[in-house]
C-alpha cells in the first residue's frame, strides 16, 4: 500500500497540518474483503485509542470519504514524526496513528478524529450497542436520547460497560440519575467547567437543548436496565 500526503484543517492543533499516511478505505478493504457488503448492511466502524477513547461511525460514511491513517507529519523528520500538543496538563503526540480527514469540517459530528489510534474493528450497530439500548417499548424521547448518547457521549463514557472508558461508567452499579438530579446532569453536559474546573469533558452547549434533555431521559430510563456485561445482571 502506497502512503499519501494530505493537508487538512486540524481540530487538535487548530491550524492547517500536513500528514503522511494510508487511505482509510484502502486499509479497511485490505483487512476485510467483505467490508463494502458490511457497509451496505449498516455496519459500524469502531476506532479505539490507546487511552480507551472508543468512538464509532457509520462504516459506509468512512469508506466514502477521504480518511487518512496518518503515521507522521509530512514536514517533520522520520526520527521525530509528531509535534507535541497540550492535553490538560500533559503534553501528548498522536502516535502511533492519527485518523484525519480532508474536506470534512472539524466539528462535523458524523466523523471522528482519534489520535493515538490503536485498533479498528467492524461490527453491527446492535452488536456494538445493543446491551446499552433502552427497552423497545421506551418512549420516543428515550429512543432519541439513546442515539444522541451513542453519537456524542459513548466515545468516552460507557453504559452497562459498553462504550469508551476515558470517562466514568454511568449506569452500573449506580445510575448517575440515582445520585445526581437530572437538572444538574443537563446543566453539566452544557457547561462542565461550571461544575468542575479543568474538567476533561468538553462542553456540549451547541448540542440542541432537546437532544441534551433526551440524553438525560435515556440515562434515567437505563437505571431499570442494568447489566454488567454479556447480559449478566448487576
Amino acid at each position: 500500500m502506497t502512503p499519501v500526503t494530505v493537508t487538512t484543517e486540524d481540530p487538535v492543533y487548530k491550524r492547517s497540518k500536513s500528514y503522511v499516511g494510508y487511505p482509510l478505505a484502502a486499509v479497511l478493504r485490505a483487512a476485510w474483503p467483505d467490508v463494502d457488503r458490511w457497509a451496505e448492511e449498516g455496519a459500524e466502524l469502531v476506532l479505539t485509542a490507546v487511552d480507551g477513547y472508543a468512538p464509532s461511525m457509520d462504516l459506509a460514511r468512512a469508506l466514502n470519504h477521504n480518511g487518512i491513517v496518518a503515521f507522521r507529519e509530512a514536514d517533520r523528520p522520520e526520527n521525530d514524526p509528531w509535534e507535541p500538543f497540550a492535553k490538560g496538563r500533559s503534553m501528548l503526540t498522536p502516535d502511533p496513528y492519527y485518523l484525519v480527514w480532508t474536506g470534512i469540517a472539524a466539528d462535523d459530528p458524523h466523523f471522528r478524529w482519534p489520535y493515538k489510534l490503536a485498533t479498528v474493528s467492524v461490527t453491527s450497530f446492535d452488536a456494538r450497542y445493543g446491551g446499552a439500548a433502552p427497552p423497545a417499548r421506551a418512549n420516543p424521547q428515550v429512543q432519541r436520547g439513546f442515539r444522541v448518547f451513542v453519537q456524542n457521549c459513548m466515545p468516552c463514557h460507557s453504559v452497562n460497560l459498553i462504550g469508551g472508558n476515558t470517562g466514568p461508567e454511568l449506569n452500573v452499579p449506580k445510575n448517575i440519575t440515582e445520585y445526581w438530579s437530572t437538572r444538574h446532569i443537563a446543566a453539566f453536559i452544557a457547561a462542565p467547567e461550571s461544575y468542575r474546573l479543568r474538567s476533561k469533558m468538553p462542553s456540549f452547549a451547541t448540542l440542541p437543548e432537546a437532544d441534551r434533555t433526551a440524553a438525560v431521559a435515556y440515562l434515567s430510563a437505563m437505571k431499570t436496565r442494568k447489566s454488567c456485561g454479556e447480559g449478566k445482571p448487576c
